[in-house]
């Protein structure tokens, strides 16, 4: 896939992702001022419930202490009953005067027997600031049929203006309550709060609180003692008129805070947000992994094309060698000669040698980071090797005008591991440098002891590498890019296959670079990786 097209796709997955999350964002937010709206209902309603319990337990108060005067209708009723049952022909005169809940009484009652029939009479009388009431009624024994409806007619009378009286009462007595009494002296904390408590839990609300009450103007007239700053309560938007029936008196609010509402409304919404946020991390996690897939199968199309051109750089010298060999010895003039034959023979034999360790390296390589590689270890002496090694290639320095020093500074040079491979690891170390020093190679190879181990320290003075590809360089198959100039001989498995044993000897690398400058290689190598 081309480049372009790459970053078209992840554009068009990038804009459907950020349009995604933005819609989830607006959802959200949605949801919430919902569950802010409910809520806010939901302690409103409260508050209103909460002040009408309020108003309706003042009023209730108020009418207990009035509610002896009932007894006053029953009493009098008796009285006025038991009257009536009052049959016998004794002549009497009686008057009885007394007060009760500030009305005085006064009931009469004279009989009197006359020739042929008792005639019979009674009076009651009341008087109270409401003014005055009396009734009178009289009969004779021969109308006795007349007695229970004038009995009816005057218990009905008297008893609808005692309730006239008493409702009078019981009204101007809340008038001049609510009139003459501060809102302190009408409500407590304590009720409050546990009204609210009330409301609250019952529309589902279990959050901690504080209130407030307010003038008209906004002074507080009545809070928690220990609240020292009621601006918030003041300001939060959540209030109730006190008493809204009070026509005459200066309205007072009932106003609450909830200190931690927004925690209280995202724990109600946890499951939505929790559910929310998860599946946006799957969505970006995927969306991530996707990019660096189609940059990863991009790198290695790009890295397998390189692998091609480089076996194909490397495979091409020893092949059309071959090939022109191969038609010398056709040649009879050639094969007459045993000396040149031989020598076109030889050629051949060390060109197909050479194929076969490309081969091999190639093979070899697909083993190199599989846990299955297996080090025959042994014990044998660092610096012997390391000498060896730098003497096999010393040539190949020289050849170029370079020089090659030595500090091996180690004293314990004993090493426990894969003698080839440690072999073949300090030789591309030293192959490196002296291919990537193109002028006049300077190498120097040191030794330290450190840790129960070896350091193995190779510079060179070569082209250096810069810090984006310091990263890479221990990949498979990589090559720090030159462009489509090949000069440099190799398929970019050297640094990968130093890496990989020097990680099967439990040991470390580090490389230090600097373009233009040179690199310089750094080994750790334990004594015994065991």
């Amino acid at each position: 896939m081309k480049r372009k097209y790459i970053y078209i796709l992840i554009g068009l997955i990038t804009s459907a992702l950020i349009g995604l999350v933005a819609i989830q964002i607006y959802w959200i937010n949605s949801a919430i001022t919902l569950k802010e709206d409910g809520f806010r209902n939901d302690v409103t309603n409260s508050l209103i419930a909460v002040a009408q319990k309020i108003e309706k337990l003042e009023t209730i108060n108020r009418v207990k202490k009035h509610q002896h005067g009932q007894a006053i209708f029953k009493k009098r009723a008796n009285t006025i009953r038991e009257s009536f049952n009052t049959k016998n022909e004794t002549s009497y005169d009686t008057s009885t005067v007394f007060e009760e809940n500030g009305v005085k009484y006064k009931i009469s009652e004279r009989q009197q027997k006359q020739s042929d029939q008792v005639l019979y009479q009674k009076s009651i009388q009341s008087v109270s600031d409401k003014g005055q009431f009396g009734f009178q009624f009289s009969m004779g024994s021969k109308n006795n049929f007349n007695i229970e409806n004038s009995y009816s007619d005057s218990i009905y009378n008297y008893k609808e203006n005692e309730k006239s009286i008493l409702i009078d009462e019981i009204l101007e007595s809340l008038y001049e309550m609510n009139r003459f009494r501060e809102i302190k002296e009408r409500v407590e904390n304590i009720a409050i709060d546990s009204l609210i408590k009330e409301e609250l839990a019952n529309r589902g609300i279990k959050t901690e609180f504080v209130f407030g009450i307010f003038d008209y103007d906004g002074n507080d007239v009545l809070r928690d003692d220990t609240l020292k700053n009621t601006h918030n309560i003041r300001m939060s938007g959540y209030w109730a008129q006190l008493f809204p029936n009070d026509v005459f008196d200066t309205p007072h609010f009932l106003s609450i805070f909830f200190p931690h509402k927004t925690g209280f409304l995202l724990k109600s919404m946890w499951m939505m947000l929790l559910s929310s946020i998860v599946l946006l991390l799957i969505i970006i996690w995927a969306f991530t992994f996707t990019i660096q897939t189609i940059f990863k199968q991009k790198k290695l199309s790009e890295i397998k094309n390189d692998f091609i051109n480089n076996m194909t750089h490397e495979l091409k010298t020893p092949i059309s060698t071959i090939s022109l060999a191969c038609e010398a010895l056709n040649d009879k003039d050639i094969c007459a000669d045993d000396k040149i034959k031989h020598n076109y023979v030889g050629m051949i034999h060390q060109e197909n040698k050479r194929l076969g360790v490309l081969v091999e390296r190639v093979l070899k390589s697909a083993t190199w980071d599989k846990t299955d590689l297996k080090l025959n270890k042994e014990n044998f002496d660092f610096h012997e090797i390391l000498k060896n090694v730098i003497d096999n290639i010393t040539i190949q320095i020289t050849s170029k005008n370079g020089k090659i020093q030595q500090k091996l500074n180690a004293t314990n040079t004993l090493l426990k591991a894969d003698k080839v491979h440690i072999i073949n690891l300090v030789y591309n170390l030293l192959d490196n440098a002296n291919k990537y020093s193109p002028n006049k190679p300077e190498i120097t190879v040191s030794t330290a002891n450190s840790r129960d181990g070896i350091v193995l320290s190779i510079a060179d003075n070569g082209v250096g590498i810069k810090k984006e590809n310091l990263t890479k360089i221990f990949e498979k198959f990589y090559r720090v890019p030159t462009g489509d100039i090949h000069n440099v001989k190799g398929f970019g498995l050297g640094l990968n296959y130093v890496k990989a044993i020097v990680d099967k000897h439990q040991g470390e690398i580090k490389v230090i670079s600097e373009l233009g400058k040179g690199t310089t290689f750094q080994i750790y190598l334990p004594f015994d990786s065991n």
